[in-house]
């Protein structure tokens, strides 16, 4: 096993939901970003770029950041070549907590790696966010992928992909809100998953999608 040092300990990041309630008068999503990378910086043009419109949507970029700063260590345990650019400004100036996404990601890789080979050829991204597994996941030439989350994060997410090479066999974006009942289901039905066929899924937001997911 590849030696791993000690991490310097910092604060934690605020909870999406203590980031909506901070938001009550002035707007959740302006109230979480001020949050994070402070309210001078809103009000510099600090967000000239696009930036997503929920919280929920917010972490997958603090997401993109942590594991961009694990791409950087030189005994990291995975590679995201995208991480950067996914992460945004917004993203990079609130990692998510380090101890919680390098153990989870790389035990995603390695559960994916493991299931694939025993005949997994679909995964399904439950609250997607900014993961890039279809893109820098080597070896899985069969597999097909489908990110579902909101709108907001593909509306952001997709130009940052452009020209991008996958590396799997195809990817699909699957708009939805799960606050609606049945409907990130039927969505993830009409971009082509097919429930026949043997599937892995990582879940951040939503339980399992049916009884033939292997997770």
């Amino acid at each position: 096993a590849k030696g791993y040092p000690p991490r310097e300990p910092r604060e934690l990041p605020p909870t999406p939901s203590a980031m909506l309630h901070a938001g009550s008068r002035r707007g959740p999503v302006r109230a979480a970003l001020a949050m994070c990378v402070g309210s001078s910086a809103l009000g510099s043009g600090a967000l000239n770029e696009r930036s997503v419109e929920t919280a929920h949507s917010f972490t997958g970029r603090m997401c993109a950041a942590s594991r961009l700063e694990e791409t950087r260590r030189p005994d990291s345990l995975f590679s995201d070549p995208l991480a950067y650019t996914l992460a945004g400004k917004e993203g990079r100036a609130q990692p998510m907590g380090g101890w919680i996404m390098v153990p989870r990601t790389r035990f995603g890789d390695d559960f994916l790696r493991d299931h694939y080979t025993r005949g997994a050829r679909q995964l399904v991204l439950l609250g997607a966010g900014f993961d890039a597994r279809a893109f820098r996941m080597s070896g899985l030439p069969e597999l097909r992928v489908y990110e579902v989350d909101q709108k907001t994060t593909f509306e952001v997410k997709e130009p940052l992909l452009t020209g991008e090479s996958l590396a799997v066999a195809s990817r699909a974006a699957v708009a939805t809100e799960f606050t609606r009942p049945g409907e990130w289901a039927a969505a993830l039905l009409a971009s082509g998953f097919d429930p026949a066929v043997p599937t892995t899924n990582e879940r951040t937001a939503t339980r399992s999608v049916s009884s033939r997911l292997l997770l």
